[in-house]
């Protein structure tokens, strides 16, 4: 992969595209506030934002940044990210803000006309687990169609991260035949084909709302099961199960579901080019074809044809969603 977004002038990071990780959003900005900028600059770096920029923000500097919205002048789009905390929380105030086009938010904890919530995506390529060629590696080798698929219900996580949460996940599915039960440290490489031969893939929330888990099972062709929350948006056109308990789920249930689900296309919302679309769509507010023309910037992606991934932009997908008697699915 040798196509990447070169946008803002701080400091470069590889990105994860063409998927979508916090570098990724983070390398569509004009601006960017995270640990990288010094903080004694922001008040007069703030006063660079033009209309129509878009503001990246590392999620645990919301009150550094806020604290100097009165010496923005321009009306722009903030994307905060990078960061296990949940937004917006007490700053949901500067949502009615004119000078705020919209704010798309990992973790979100609000719901709002202007607040989008967006994936945490896949996990930087810095660290370990964000590795783009061991990931690449793995969409050309490791996804199995549904019906060879030999994994049930994947489960590997940590129950540290969330001890209540996590435990119940954890007593209702372990006793489901079919399972595995991954050891902890459980190499990437082979975490990903787990991935790629499982039919679902249990994904509790951790320290945050959202979970690296839940993107990496949709890239590798397997069904998550998430909690229901104010993520639920982002699973429209995805094969992906909602659920307001764990115990809603029964084995039975899972097996009678079709393996048609089972796809090694990936949804759109994974992809860096749909979330370039959806920033522009809302500058479009602004209602001036100039700005838009000023800050677009292309998004070109070169993948060898020995990869052979399919990227699905037809929303041929729907979240399901269990009701209390799981006797149907319905369409969110």
């Amino acid at each position: 992969m040798n196509s990447k977004i070169f946008k803002h002038s701080g400091c470069y990071r590889e990105t994860s595209y063409p998927f979508i990780s916090g570098d990724t959003f983070r390398a569509m900005a004009d601006h960017v506030y995270d640990e990288t900028t010094l903080i004694t600059d922001w008040s007069k770096k703030v006063q660079q934002i033009s209309d129509g920029d878009i503001v990246f923000l590392k999620t645990d500097y919301l009150c550094d940044f806020f604290s100097l919205f009165t010496s923005i002048s321009g009306r722009f789009i903030l994307v905060t990210h990078n960061g296990d905390s949940s937004a917006p929380g007490r700053f949901k105030i500067f949502l009615w803000s004119d000078k705020l086009l919209g704010w798309f938010a990992s973790n979100p904890d609000f719901e709002h006309p202007k607040l989008y919530p967006i994936p945490i995506g896949l996990a930087n390529t810095y660290v370990s687990h964000g590795n783009m060629t061991i990931f690449m590696d793995a969409l050309r080798k490791d996804v199995k169609p549904g019906a060879n698929r030999n994994i049930l219900v994947y489960i590997n996580f940590s129950i540290g991260t969330n001890l209540m949460e996590r435990s119940r996940a954890l007593s209702n599915f372990r006793k489901f035949t079919g399972n595995r039960l991954a050891k902890l440290r459980t190499p990437f490489y082979q975490y990903l084909d787990d991935l790629g031969n499982s039919r679902f893939v249990l994904s509790p929330p951790g320290n945050g709302l959202d979970c690296h888990r839940t993107w990496e099972a949709l890239l590798m062709g397997a069904i998550p099961i998430v909690l229901s929350s104010t993520l639920n948006s982002l699973f429209s056109g995805t094969p992906t199960i909602i659920v307001s308990t764990w115990g809603q789920v029964t084995e039975a249930s899972l097996r009678a579901i079709n393996n048609s689900l089972l796809t090694t296309h990936i949804p759109a919302v994974l992809l860096a080019q749909y979330w370039h679309a959806q920033f522009l769509s809302v500058r479009q507010s602004l209602q001036s074809s100039s700005v838009i023309d000023r800050y677009y910037f292309g998004l070109k992606i070169k993948l060898s044809s020995i990869w052979k991934i399919s990227i699905d932009y037809k929303f041929d997908f729907v979240a399901l969603k269990f009701d209390d008697n799981l006797k149907e699915s319905n369409i969110i």
